[in-house]
């Protein structure tokens, strides 16, 4: 399992997306299968296991990201820089 968070951005603007699996070669092949290097993306940092706290009032989409990968998260985000 692989979602992908992409942000909306505008002309002049970092735009990042993270991808979240249950290991790295899940992510890598997102990155890979989404053409992200093609589209100037490059890694913020290494991959590696990530905690997700979310804003007072969204509990339950924390509680449902944590079911869904059964407590193995993942994950890496890519940057692409305004040209």
């Amino acid at each position: 399992m692989s979602p992908t968070t992409h942000s909306q951005t505008t002309s002049g603007e970092d735009e990042f997306v993270t991808i979240i699996g249950g290991d790295a070669e899940e992510i890598g092949q997102v990155f890979r299968d989404q053409g992200l290097a093609a589209k100037d993306f490059t890694i913020v940092h290494r991959i590696g296991r990530h905690r997700i706290a979310m804003a007072p009032g969204q509990d339950d989409m924390s509680a449902l990201v944590g079911a869904l990968l059964g407590g193995r998260l993942v994950a890496a985000t890519y940057a692409r820089r305004p040209r």
